[in-house]
């Protein structure tokens, strides 16, 4: 009795073994037959060999998980493409190019938080081929997510060929307006509309720049002058009108092409205010109208 249990384990140990090494030996041939596709960028049929080595459940690497990630997303299975790239993530198998992918497809979904975080792990790889793409997608990310610190940081970085784009210079345009730094924006601006004479970004920046430095002048000399009503500080005040009058005239020209471009009301509250300043009441009334 014992010889013939001793004889069946030995079967079944050899049965378990023979399986073992078919199971070895076929996961070997899709792990080239999924590495010959996606070399060629043939990721639906990469994606049916890695499939077929995950369902294995047999061991299945890190690269298997990553190179399934990559070849999920490049056929449009996003949800499965988060998947396997998280799964890759807990075994630090994913690449630079797995985590530029997983931070597209969390874009996809609208979770910037995520995409943000695997950018950043993707650019400290430092990978030649996809650093400058994964520098400006995390640029981009950063203005998205209005963290004007992070983005403006980021800026000298870029290539010059992401730096003059009119997409990602209007985004660094943004970044300076909210931190002030007007000299800056007011360089940035006119180069923009050089390029693009349209553009609202620009366009606005210069309108509403204009219109501020020549109110705070004209506020500062009238209270000045209604303080002190002489020869002299009529003179004075007539002078600055001079140069508030031209910034005026600036602001008055973006945003009443602003307003072509766009009717937005606050454009029209800008426009009754300059003429306010112009004391010309029945286009002040105009664009008032317009503005309620």
């Amino acid at each position: 009795m014992i010889k013939q249990s001793k004889s069946i384990l030995t079967f079944v140990l050899i049965g378990t073994l023979a399986l073992s090494c078919a199971v070895s030996k076929r996961n070997k041939q899709l792990t080239e037959d999924a590495k010959r596709s996606f070399e060629i960028n043939d990721y639906q049929a990469a994606l049916a060999s890695y499939e077929k080595i995950i369902t294995t459940g047999k061991g299945v690497s890190g690269d298997v998980w990553n190179k399934a990630g990559i070849a999920a997303w490049e056929v449009g299975q996003t949800e499965k493409a988060i998947d396997y790239l998280g799964k890759a993530k807990k075994q630090n198998s994913a690449d630079a190019q797995g985590l530029f992918t997983l931070a597209k497809a969390y874009r996809k979904i609208d979770n910037l938080s995520r995409e943000i975080v695997n950018l950043k792990l993707c650019v400290d790889l430092n990978h030649p081929e996809l650093l400058p793409t994964a520098r400006v997608t995390l640029f981009d990310a950063y203005v998205r997510s209005e963290n004007w610190t992070l983005a403006d940081s980021l800026w000298n970085a870029l290539t010059p060929q992401y730096q003059s784009d009119v997409n990602i210079k209007t985004g660094y345009l943004i970044v300076n307006r909210k931190l002030k730094n007007n000299q800056k924006a007011e360089k940035l601006a006119k180069e923009l509309l050089k390029h693009d004479k349209n553009n609202i970004e620009a366009l606005e920046f210069l309108g509403e720049y204009h219109f501020n430095r020549a109110d705070e002048v004209y506020v500062k000399e009238m209270r000045t002058y209604e303080k002190n009503k002489t020869t002299k500080q009529y003179k004075q005040l007539t002078e600055a009108l001079k140069k508030v009058n031209a910034d005026y005239k600036i602001a008055r020209d973006y945003f009443e092409t602003l307003y072509i471009l766009k009717p937005d009301k606050r454009y029209a509250r800008y426009l009754g205010n300059i003429y306010t300043r112009f004391e010309n009441r029945q286009k002040a009334d105009y664009w008032y109208k317009l503005a309620r």
